[in-house]
């Protein structure tokens, strides 16, 4: 008796690991990527994606689109998804920005209606 209540603890604890993990997925936490992400901000849906150097993979780059729709939103966006990676890459959510969400709205790079902000991860 005292094993099938132990086999049955083990399975319950397994597939409750699996729960876990499958929700936590989609809820874009943990085993998610820090790389791409559909982000909504004020009530408009935006992609944006995150990619690091090569030679140093704090530096992050990060475009955003559309951003003619609402470009205060769309930055919104874009620093949401750099912290998002630094986060989830580094353990620190803090980004040191070169070109940010903060810059004048002239010195932004849009090109095909996608804004590219760029920064790095700093040290947690």
């Amino acid at each position: 008796m005292i094993r099938i209540l132990v086999l049955f603890a083990l399975i319950l604890s397994l597939a409750s690991c699996g729960l876990v993990r499958n929700t936590a997925g989609r809820l874009g936490v943990g085993g998610g990527s820090a790389k791409r992400a559909s982000v909504e901000a004020e009530g408009v849906r935006f992609r944006a994606r995150a990619s690091a150097s090569r030679e140093d993979r704090r530096s992050v780059t990060v475009t955003v689109t559309p951003f003619a729709v609402n470009p205060e939103a769309s930055l919104e966006a874009g620093r949401y998804q750099a912290t998002r990676y630094c986060l989830l890459t580094y353990g620190g959510s803090d980004t040191e920005w070169i070109i940010g969400p903060d810059a004048a709205r002239d010195q932004l790079p849009v090109s095909d209606d996608t804004v590219t902000l760029q920064g790095r991860c700093t040290q947690p």
